[in-house]
């Protein structure tokens, strides 16, 4: 038999066999979670938004309804993105743990199921444009795309977003009328979970009577699937205005326009070309460490075929494309800067660059190789660039475990050190009385802070302000540690404490074998004023 017929042969079997391609898609699913899994830090506390979500969770188990204040953000009940923590909240329920790590495991290994479940959608997404064997591939391109794959295993909403949303697109491309009707009810659900999904709307309502054509019969259809859309958000809508004044979905929006306007007032029409530059700037900036290194070389191409003959479904796309370009620009131009604001593009890239992979199979006449050498290769070069970018999440660890050592001493303490996040993980009520109201705990038997030091606000040039005002607030003592040495005179302490008798050291990690270095010492400021006088 011939090269020719083989390669042929090959390609029937993986377009026409049910059972194969789903075998494949099986096989890639697990792939995909085991290099989630093997990088996902567990017993680790969350950081950042994440933290956000879990207690919002926590606290609706609890209440048995949505919280009105939560300690995640203190003085301050509204909370926009809540799709993803009331999803949260129903798992958390299935969870019999007085650890809250328990729970925090469980946010981030369900971030990491839903990345991976993203398979399916994407499948019946890329099959509105290819056959099944380049639907394998774009399938590959976006589970396996590196910046998806750190983001799944930090507990944050983007999963969910980006499930949902593919969903959306591959149902609407139907062009099944119920279909469309579960897409555009699932465009509600998506705006829950991140309020700038509420702009799907608008490509959705373009495309729809570009297919449909605007007449009585189809109006009358899309006023339905409008109404859809509307009651999955009216019960959150009015849920979230009795508790706290806003619906939290167009009020966010309006608050977009309202914090531009406010600039405008306050700084000058100048502001505005600050806005747009840096918008733009940084746009482009994150964009191309977005394409790194998946994307870089089919984006050319698949950006030309995209605009070439183009069908209801590349214009679907476009359209996407543009609208979401508005959020990301928001964004921007306020000096956010992080890739996750253009994760949806990953839809896009992932779809655009099979025509690339087209291009070179057509040009070698070897399907076969070009398939699954292109899997492979997927596969391989993102866990190495993971496995290369990724933190070093043993440090973290280290960290946590050095700030229970330090919180035994009892102290009130600078903000001057990198593992400061997790002293608030050693509060007693957490410890001993999880689960419990986030609004509840009362800091019992935690190491105070002092606001001074580096990304507190309050910040000085020399050494005798700084601790003349620590001393004014009530710092005992003095952490400093070996990964945060923004300031000159911090760090010469860190190097030479032996030149400063009024601080006495208490603790060194390096004395019980850590990697991570952390220093605390107790501040004499008798000693301190009499010497610093002379």
């Amino acid at each position: 038999m011939s090269n020719i017929n083989k390669n042929r042969n090959f390609i029937n079997l993986l377009d026409n066999s049910k059972n194969v391609h789903i075998f494949i898609l099986i096989i890639l699913g697990v792939i995909a979670l085991s290099i989630r899994l093997f990088f996902l830090p567990f017993n680790l506390p969350l950081e950042g938004d994440a933290t956000g979500y879990f207690w919002y969770a926590n606290d609706i188990i609890i209440l048995e309804g949505l919280p009105s204040e939560h300690a995640s953000r203190p003085g301050v009940g509204q909370f926009p993105n809540n799709g993803w923590p009331i999803f949260l909240s129903s798992i958390f329920s299935l969870v019999d743990s007085n650890n809250f790590l328990d729970y925090m495991n469980t946010q981030r290994v369900f971030s990491s199921l839903i990345s991976v479940f993203t398979i399916i959608p994407i499948y019946y997404l890329g099959r509105r444009f290819f056959s099944r064997s380049y639907s394998l591939i774009v399938v590959t391109f976006f589970v396996f795309e590196p910046s998806l794959i750190e983001n799944s295993i930090l507990g944050l909403t983007e999963p969910l977003y980006l499930f949902l949303g593919v969903s959306i697109i591959a149902s609407f491309l139907t062009k099944n009328k119920k279909f469309i009707l579960l897409s555009f009810a699932t465009a509600g659900l998506f705006s829950l979970v991140r309020y700038e999904g509420l702009l799907i709307i608008i490509p959705l309502s373009i495309m729809y009577f570009k297919i449909f054509h605007f007449n009585k019969k189809s109006l009358k259809f899309y006023f339905l699937v409008l109404i859809i859309f509307v009651l999955i958000l009216l019960p959150m809508g009015i849920m979230r205005t009795e508790l706290n004044g806003s619906d939290g979905l167009t009020s966010h929006v309006i608050a977009g326009s309202t914090y531009y306007s406010t600039m405008v007032q306050e700084e000058g029409d100048s502001i505005i070309l600050e806005f747009v530059t840096k918008g733009i700037s940084y746009m482009a900036k994150f964009f191309g460490i977005l394409v790194i290194p998946l994307f870089l070389i089919f984006i050319p191409h698949g950006v030309w075929n995209l605009f070439k003959n183009r069908s209801d479904e590349k214009l679907t796309l476009i359209l996407v494309g543009i609208v979401f370009l508005i959020p990301a620009f928001y964004a921007y131009s306020r000096g956010f800067q992080d890739t996750r604001y253009l994760f949806v593009y990953f839809i896009i890239l992932s779809i655009i660059s099979i025509y690339f992979i087209q291009k070179i199979e057509h040009r070698v006449k070897r399907s076969d190789i070009v398939i699954l050498s292109t899997i492979c290769l997927i596969i391989v070069s993102s866990f190495i660039f993971i496995y290369f970018t990724i933190p070093d999440f043993s440090i973290d660890r280290e960290q946590h475990q050095i700030l229970g050592h330090v919180n035994e001493i009892g102290i009130s303490v600078n903000r001057d050190f990198e593992a400061i996040v997790y002293l608030k993980w050693y509060d007693k009520d957490v410890i001993e009385n999880f689960p419990i109201l986030s609004v509840d705990t009362s800091r019992k038997g935690q190491v105070d802070f002092v606001l001074i030091g580096n990304k507190s606000g309050v910040e000085f040039s020399n050494l005798k302000d700084y601790l003349t005002y620590g001393n004014e607030k009530g710092l005992t003592h003095l952490v400093l540690d070996n990964n945060n040495f923004d300031n000159e005179y911090l760090k010469h302490i860190f190097n030479n404490d032996d030149e400063y008798s009024f601080l006495t050291k208490v603790f060194d990690s390096r004395d019980l074998g850590y990697r991570h270095h952390v220093k605390v010492y107790e501040i004499d400021f008798e000693r301190f004023f009499s010497e610093w006088k002379q």
